[in-house]
């Protein structure tokens, strides 16, 4: 361990005894060096596109070869491991499968905190056109009960919340619970809080956009971390 994380032995062996800390970094180093993936198998093979909503699904297609598209059938392509099946889309190709069964799958659950209400409305208006589930919550007290009431697929959190407190004890929280699911930190003083916002990087392995929040870029993010 202390050579794959470049640490020293004394260093390595506190971790492995629980005496100090190990950093998301650190973990996903060690997976990454016995070629492990850090995440769990999803349990879907198949991704359904209308316009923007996004559907969860589990397909099976043909083998044959697809010559021509047929109206009234759906075909799937592969992409990034799973099949995609667009009927709004353009997009044709030989190697393209026929549908011969689709089972759909309920939408992924996303939490959103932030004290900004206007700001949690459109969050909320985005992630449903999405085919995103999202909850939202004004107060830190209030995400972490959700927290433990709800198995959540995603989460959207922002730095600041009201009389200065930030955030990370909400982070915390859901990183004992789960190493691996996705959690998105939006802040707009990234100039006043530039180390405790970077400490929590490496500890927590957040992903940080910058506020005033572009809702292209959060739904791409959103879009990579919960379906694809």
């Amino acid at each position: 361990m202390a050579d794959i994380l470049g640490i020293k032995y004394q260093s390595a062996k506190q971790k492995l005894d629980g005496k100090r800390g190990v950093f998301y970094s650190e973990l996903k180093s060690v997976y990454d060096y016995f070629h492990e993936s850090l995440e769990q198998a999803k349990p879907y093979n198949g991704i359904f596109i209308v316009n923007d909503m996004h559907v969860r699904c589990n397909i099976v297609v043909s083998d044959e070869k697809v010559e021509i598209k047929e109206p009234g059938i759906n075909y799937a392509y592969f992409h990034k491991n799973y099949y995609v099946v667009n009927p709004t889309g353009v997009k044709f190709s030989k190697d393209m499968k026929q549908v011969l069964r689709m089972d759909f799958l309920p939408a992924p659950k996303l939490a959103i905190l932030d004290n900004d209400k206007e700001l949690l409305e459109l969050l909320k208006s985005v992630s449903n056109r999405y085919g995103i589930d999202a909850s939202v919550y004004e107060t830190a007290q209030e995400m972490m009960q959700a927290v433990d009431r709800e198995d959540y697929d995603g989460y959207v959190i922002d730095w600041l919340l009201d009389y200065d407190e930030n955030s990370e004890e909400v982070i915390k929280k859901i990183r004992s619970k789960s190493e691996t699911v996705p959690i998105i930190l939006l802040t707009g003083q990234l100039n006043q809080h530039e180390r405790e916002i970077g400490e929590t990087i490496m500890e927590y392995g957040v992903e940080l956009v910058e506020k005033p929040t572009r809702v292209f870029i959060l739904s791409s993010i959103l879009l990579a971390n919960l379906f694809f």
